[in-house]
């Protein structure tokens, strides 16, 4: 049976002594487990972060697929460049600054009205003129219209007067050609009854006159024979006095006639009377057309008195809508030039996110998907939803177009602008045209129904633009709206 060795004296000297109360030391078997403990919590804390990054990884792979994600995102709204009308000049007065509030309508900052006034002066006046002229003209067409009338019925009147006296002249010839023409025949007839008469106391004088001598008869019957004879002579010389003034009777004739050519005249000139009366009809027609070119005329001068007194309101430049003024172009004294803006400004109830998605990332995307926004100017993010897609990607409006038929091409991944409609909050106010943005438009069937009635909303108020458009047109000199001295 063997024995243990005993110790050394120097190992029993260097070594300490156990006191009574120690614990005995652990063996072999119960030293390893503080170490196996150890060992697998070295496990868990790498197994850990291994397993959150891989569900971090799996979440993002989730994310990824059930979302379309992009940087190329801004807050966007309609800039209106406010700028004078149609005139030009200098700004006499500036009534806001940048990031002041205007309401429709409202004085922006005016240009040196006096030119334009005086315009408007020169234009009344020829107004005036005018409507002088028109008026002058309708008074000769009323004279016209009185005095025409009765020149044309006079002329009827001495032309019927002068037709009745030409008929009685003709009715005066043929009775003065009748009475005329019954003394000649008359005369004639007692020329050759005197005549007649003459020869039978001639044959009775010369055989009486042979009977005296002869002393057949007495001398009283010679001298009653001669006496007879020298009667009936003198009858003879009285019928042909008589045919010679029946004759000369036909003169009367001549006079008769020329009387009735110069009712003839008398006629015509009367019948020229009622053409020259009736030309009057003329006179009116051409002096209705005058009244209608004067009127033109007056209503050319309204139209441009009606322009001046535009120009002279745009001398006043308006704000077109109720919004913001975000940049301001000019300063009082300045120039400014028609067409050439004076301030920009939007409408803050106008905003709205457009991002420019990869037309890779377009699947899944529908009009009424949720949007998570992310704003860099905001610590937590906005929701919003889409309202469309455009049919047209931004490379279509490129200032370079695309080179497709060249044998360099290159495929480039295009980007299609979506427009998000972002939900109001708090922080609505506090939202800027032009911040950028990152979205995450999240896939689904979409919304179409609330999609509409989104663009709708935007459409209503992109008319009150085109209605304030018409508003500030035809706005008033003034507005309530706040104006500087």
């Amino acid at each position: 049976m063997s024995q243990t060795p005993s110790p050394s004296p120097a190992a029993s000297a260097s070594a300490p002594q156990p006191s009574p109360s120690a614990p005995p030391q652990n063996t072999p078997e119960t030293g390893r487990k503080p170490s196996n403990r150890l060992a697998w919590l070295k496990l868990a804390l790498f197994a850990t972060p291994v397993a959150i990054g891989v569900l971090l990884f799996i979440l993002w792979i989730v994310d990824r697929r059930t979302h379309s994600i992009t940087d190329d995102a801004f807050v966007e709204s309609h800039i209106v460049n406010v700028a004078p009308e149609m005139v030009s000049g200098r700004l006499v007065r500036f009534l806001v600054d940048e990031n002041d509030s205007v309401e429709q309508g409202q004085i922006i900052a005016e240009i040196d009205p006096e030119p334009y006034a005086d315009r408007v002066n020169v234009s009344q006046a020829k107004l005036d003129s005018a409507n002088a002229e028109l008026k002058r003209q309708q008074a000769d067409l009323e004279r016209l219209r009185v005095e025409v009338p009765i020149q044309i019925e006079i002329a009827r009147r001495t032309l019927a007067a002068a037709e009745a006296d030409k008929a009685k002249a003709e009715e005066a010839v043929k009775l003065t050609r009748d009475e005329v023409e019954k003394g000649i025949e008359e005369a004639r007839a007692g020329v050759a009854a005197a005549k007649a008469d003459f020869v039978l106391a001639d044959q009775e004088f010369g055989r009486f006159t042979t009977l005296f001598q002869q002393e057949a008869v007495p001398l009283r019957r010679s001298q009653e024979v001669t006496r007879a004879r020298d009667a009936a002579q003198a009858h003879v010389d009285l019928g042909e006095a008589r045919l010679a003034k029946a004759m000369a009777s036909r003169t009367q004739i001549d006079i008769a006639q020329r009387t009735v050519e110069v009712a003839q005249r008398s006629v015509e000139k009367a019948a020229k009377g009622v053409d020259l009366a009736l030309t009057g009809n003329d006179q009116i027609h051409m002096v209705e057309l005058l009244v209608v070119v004067k009127r033109q005329q007056a209503a050319e001068a309204s139209r441009g008195l009606d322009a001046a007194q535009h120009d002279l309101a745009y001398t006043r430049i308006r704000a077109p809508f109720s919004g913001v003024v975000v940049k301001r172009y000019r300063n009082l004294g300045d120039f400014a030039s028609a067409g050439v803006a004076v301030v920009s400004m939007f409408n803050p109830d106008l905003l709205y996110v457009e991002a420019n998605l990869e037309e890779t990332r377009l699947p899944g995307v529908q009009p009424g998907n949720p949007v998570q926004i992310h704003i860099d100017a905001f610590p937590s993010p906005f929701r919003g939803r889409v309202v469309w897609i455009n049919k047209s990607t931004g490379a279509q409006f490129a200032l370079m177009p695309r080179n497709v038929v060249s044998g360099e091409f290159t495929k480039v991944v295009q980007r299609v602008a979506v427009r998000i409609a972002i939900e109001r909050d708090d922080r609505w106010p506090q939202l800027r045209a032009g911040l950028s943005a990152r979205v995450a438009i999240k896939h689904g069937a979409g919304d179409a129904a609330w999609a509409a009635e989104e663009s709708r909303r935007l459409i209503d108020i992109e008319k009150r633009f085109n209605q304030a458009a018409l508003v500030t047109s035809s706005a008033p000199a003034e507005t309530s709206g706040p104006e500087s001295p």
